[in-house]
């Protein structure tokens, strides 16, 4: 039914049926009145023949839903049972063969109870159940149904071939990055980032700067941090490629991992200033081929306001002590209260000499930035989380 409301002949075809259920009953009508010929009045008649269809097709309506439904629920309660016991069946590692009968019988029931399988267990059960699909009638249909052109069956089968090992199902899984729906290519390329080849994970991880940024963020939080990861940050961190760096650094803030690479320090000072933005948010999580004082130093001093308050920002994630005197400048002037903020919030972090600066700044006069160091030092004691002496 649903194939028939998406077709491109509905238009004709919803006419065709308004008009022949019309045609069928006006028929019934008169073959009704036709058997009240006792009905001397025409219009008593007809009045009678009309009343009478419309409660036989209520009859049958009422009739029809209440046959369905208990039908419905006998089909139900034996899928459910199927379900059971392609579960048990699968837990048990000497019924193959049952399981390998029961999908050639009912595949779309042991697809099910595969996917959900496949999505929960891991280790030597998880390749049990992958080999058992591998082997599985249903499993060659799958691999067909990865061409198809139907979106919601192609989704369905990289899903569930994403998640097997052999080269066929990865082959598979990669032709759908060229499949001319965009749902199809996008769940490839998470199927893909997840389980795929080298190759293809190589390839996908190259086509980031092309994705929504939403579908990036996700792609993020799916990819693995194995050495293909790595390799791909590295080079594009070292590539001179600004959108590309631009990537890298929204996944490094996306997963907030410490990376385990040298990451070059020349893009504290990139002319890009969006580069410099974020290299100075994901500071904190950056390995630098340098001091870090080296790199915050300028950053404090940098022509874009923005820069300079997260550059503040990671003086307090990095306890950049000796940098607490430039601080205590922002502090007193600044082009926007957030730089002003920043750096009141990284003094409070440092402690010690810092803490105390601050309390001078807060003590010196009555200034906006005395009252934005006032506010921070009210919130650190108040959200008790103390200051080193």
């Amino acid at each position: 039914m649903t194939g028939l409301v998406y077709s491109l002949h509905f238009r004709r075809i919803e006419q065709f049926l308004v008009c022949g259920a019309i045609a069928c009953y006006a028929a019934c009508v008169l073959v009704v009145a036709g058997w009240l010929s006792r009905v001397d009045d025409p219009t008593m008649r007809y009045a009678v023949a009309f009343i009478l269809v419309q409660i036989a097709i209520q009859a049958l309506l009422i009739l029809g839903l209440v046959v369905s439904k208990h039908l419905r629920s006998l089909r139900e309660a034996a899928h459910a049972a199927r379900m059971r016991r392609l579960e048990e069946l699968l837990a048990r590692p000497d019924s193959a063969r049952e399981v390998l009968e029961m999908a050639a019988r009912w595949p779309e029931d042991f697809l099910s109870v595969v996917e959900n399988a496949l999505r929960t267990l891991t280790g030597s059960a998880h390749r049990r159940v992958a080999e058992l699909l591998e082997a599985s009638a249903p499993y060659r249909r799958l691999l067909l149904e990865t061409a198809g052109a139907g979106p919601s069956l192609v989704i369905r089968a990289i899903s569930l071939l994403g998640r097997m090992e052999n080269p066929e199902a990865r082959a598979a899984v990669r032709r759908g990055l060229k499949h001319p729906a965009e749902a199809v290519r996008r769940a490839a390329r998470k199927a893909i980032v997840t389980g795929g080849d080298e190759d293809a994970r190589r390839q996908v991880l190259d086509s980031l700067c092309s994705l929504p940024f939403w579908e990036r963020i996700i792609l993020f939080q799916l990819v693995p941090a194995d050495s293909i990861l790595h390799d791909f940050l590295a080079k594009v961190l070292a590539s001179g490629d600004d959108e590309r760096i631009l990537v890298a650094l929204e996944f490094v803030l996306t997963r907030q991992r410490l990376l385990l690479f040298p990451v070059p320090v020349g893009l504290a000072q990139s002319r890009n200033v969006e580069v410099r933005i974020k290299f100075f948010r994901a500071l904190p999580f950056l390995r630098l081929e340098e001091s870090v004082y080296s790199v915050l130093e300028p950053g404090l001093h940098d022509p874009d306001w923005r820069v300079r308050a997260l550059a503040a920002r990671a003086c307090g994630h990095l306890r950049a002590e000796a940098l607490a005197w430039r601080l205590l400048e922002m502090c007193a002037s600044f082009e926007d209260p957030a730089e002003a903020g920043h750096a009141a919030r990284a003094l409070a972090a440092l402690g010690g000499e810092g803490w105390n600066r601050l309390q001078r700044v807060v003590g010196s006069g009555t200034g906006a930035g005395n009252r934005i160091a006032a506010e921070v030092m009210e919130r650190r004691m108040l959200g008790g989380l103390g200051v080193q002496r």
